[in-house]
């Protein structure tokens, strides 16, 4: 009969088997420098830009509103029609970021999801 193996006995075994490592090789992770760095200052950039626009200035509250009234006019919900625009507006954007790409996946995956969810109702 073949013998029975014990996995954290062998793993144990092999943990002691090996060499120890240097202390310098054992530094915390967060102290680390990264070694690349994101683009910080241009999305700061972006967003003191939006911080500095008027109340309103992007229309937000007439946006908000032609969407409700389009769904009732057509007798669908609110979320399938800023999903339709959601899509149309990154099927316009020239250089997809991928935010963008994942933004445009997670709209089709909502917009799909919702419309099974209301068949199964």
């Amino acid at each position: 009969m073949a013998k029975k193996k014990d996995t954290l006995k062998d793993l144990n075994e092999f943990m002691k088997s090996q060499s120890p490592k240097e202390e310098g090789d054992n530094k915390d992770y967060m102290s680390k420098k990264p070694t690349t760095l994101a683009q910080v200052e241009s999305l700061k950039s972006e967003v003191q830009k939006l911080n500095k626009l008027p109340e309103g200035a992007l229309l937000e509250d007439e946006i908000a509103g032609f969407i409700k009234k389009t769904a009732s006019a057509h007798q669908i919900s609110e979320r399938q029609v800023l999903y339709k625009v959601c899509e149309k507006v990154l099927d316009q954007v020239n250089q997809k970021e991928s935010a963008d790409i994942m933004l445009e996946n997670m709209v089709l995956y909502l917009h799909h999801q919702d419309l099974i969810m209301e068949k199964l109702k």
